[in-house]
C-alpha cells in the first residue's frame, strides 16, 4: 500500500492575500492539478487541515471574519485530489467559533474524510490490503481562540499513552502532531524527547506541522521522522523558505515501510499551486531537502514589505480595514 503526506492547506486566505491568495484561486483554478497525477498513484493522502471550512457567522466586510476561512464546499474538491484523511486538531481550525468547528467535521465527513485529532476521539482506522493503519492527532501550540483546546486533543503525556495502546491494535500507526514554533528552523528538543518516546513504542510515523518550514526527515527505528512538512497549500509567500515544500511518499508491507521517498514541491500563485519541482528523492537514513538556515530573523520586516508591495492586489477594502484596525490597537 502506498500513502503520502503533505503538509498546512489553507483554502481560505491569510490577511496579507485577501483577495489574491487560495481561497479566491479555488473559484477559477483546480489548486491540486499540477500533483493530481501523483496523488492518483496512492491509495490515499493524508494533511493537515488548517483553517476551517465554515460559513458561520460568516462577514464578508470584517477581516477577522474573512481571515482563514475556506468554503465547506471545498472538503470534496479536497476528496477528489486523493485526500482521505486530515487533521484538525491546530491552532486555527476554531478561529471561527465551535460551530465553525463542528460545520468543518461535518463538511469533511460529508466528502468521506476522516477527520483526525478531535478532542477524546479514539484511534481512527483505515482497512486496507488485509491491514489496518491507524491514526492519532494533537497539537501543543498555544491557542487564543479556544484557550481551553477542548474541540481538539492536546499533545501530551495522555496522548502518548493511547498511542502505547494503539501500536497493538493496528499493523502501522501514524501520529500527527501540530507542535514546534513557527520562528524555529530546526527541531526542538522537547520535540526530539517526543519523538524518541514514539518511536520506542512502535509507531510508523510521526508527522509533524506548524512552523510552516519543510524540515529534515530522517527514519528512527522502525519510523518515519518528518517533525514539519512545511506549507502544501498555504499563502505565506513573503519569504522563500515558506513556499519550498514536499510530498512524502511511503510504501507499507507486511508492518514495516518496504520503501519511503520525498518529492519537492514549489508553492505558486500566492500559496494557492503546488508544484513539483524534481524527481523524488529516496529517504535512506536521513533527507534533507532545504538549507533553511539558523533563525528567520527579519520576517515581520519581509512580511510587511510584501504587503505593501501586493497592496493594489486582490480585496483593498479588506487590506485597509486591517491595517485600520492594527493602528487603531496600537493607539
Amino acid at each position: 500500500m502506498r500513502i503520502m503526506f503533505v503538509g498546512d492547506i489553507n483554502l481560505g486566505e491569510y490577511y496579507t492575500s485577501f483577495g489574491h491568495g487560495p481561497g479566491s484561486y479555488l473559484e477559477h483554478s483546480d489548486v491540486f492539478e499540477n500533483v493530481r497525477d501523483l496523488f492518483s498513484q496512492a491509495d490515499f493522502v493524508v494533511g493537515n487541515l488548517e483553517a476551517p471550512l465554515t460559513t458561520h457567522n460568516f462577514n464578508p466586510t470584517e477581516p477577522e471574519s474573512v481571515v482563514l476561512r475556506g468554503d465547506p464546499k471545498h472538503a470534496a474538491t479536497l476528496r477528489n485530489a486523493g485526500f482521505r484523511v486530515l487533521q484538525v486538531a491546530n491552532n486555527h481550525t476554531v478561529q471561527h467559533g465551535k460551530e465553525g468547528f463542528s460545520e468543518t467535521l461535518e463538511a469533511l465527513a460529508r466528502a468521506g474524510i476522516t477527520a483526525i485529532g478531535v478532542n477524546g476521539q479514539k484511534t481512527q482506522t483505515i482497512e486496507l490490503e488485509g491491514e489496518t493503519l491507524g491514526f492519532l492527532a494533537a497539537s501543543d501550540v498555544p491557542d487564543n481562540t479556544d484557550k481551553t483546546q477542548n474541540c481538539y486533543q492536546r499533545l501530551d503525556d495522555a496522548l502518548v499513552l493511547r498511542a502505547k495502546e494503539a501500536v497493538s491494535e493496528v499493523d502501522h500507526l501514524f501520529v500527527l502532531l501540530h507542535w514546534g514554533l513557527e520562528s524555529s528552523t530546526q527541531t526542538m528538543d522537547y520535540q526530539k524527547s517526543v519523538i524518541d518516546k514514539l518511536c520506542s513504542i512502535g509507531v510508523r510515523g510521526v508527522i509533524g506541522s506548524h512552523p510552516h518550514l519543510f524540515y529534515e526527515i530522517w527514519k528512527q527505528q522502525k519510523a518515519v521522522v518528518a517533525p514539519s512538512l512545511g506549507n502544501f497549500v498555504f499563502d505565506l509567500f513573503w519569504d522563500s523558505r515558506l513556499l519550498k515544500s514536499g510530498i512524502l511518499d511511503i510504501e507499507l508491507e507486511k508492518q514495516s515501510i518496504s520503501a519511503c521517498r520525498v518529492w519537492p514541491v514549489t508553492i505558486s500563485e500566492n500559496g494557492g499551486r503546488p508544484i513539483l519541482t524534481g524527481a523524488s528523492q529516496d529517504l535512506v537514513n536521513s533527507l534533507k531537502l532545504y538549507d533553511l538556515g539558523q533563525n528567520m530573523s527579519g520576517e515581520q520586516t519581509r512580511k510587511l514589505t510584501k504587503f505593501l508591495k501586493d497592496f493594489w492586489k486582490g480585496n483593498r477594502k479588506l487590506k485597509s480595514q486591517f491595517i485600520l484596525k492594527k493602528i487603531v490597537g496600537k493607539i
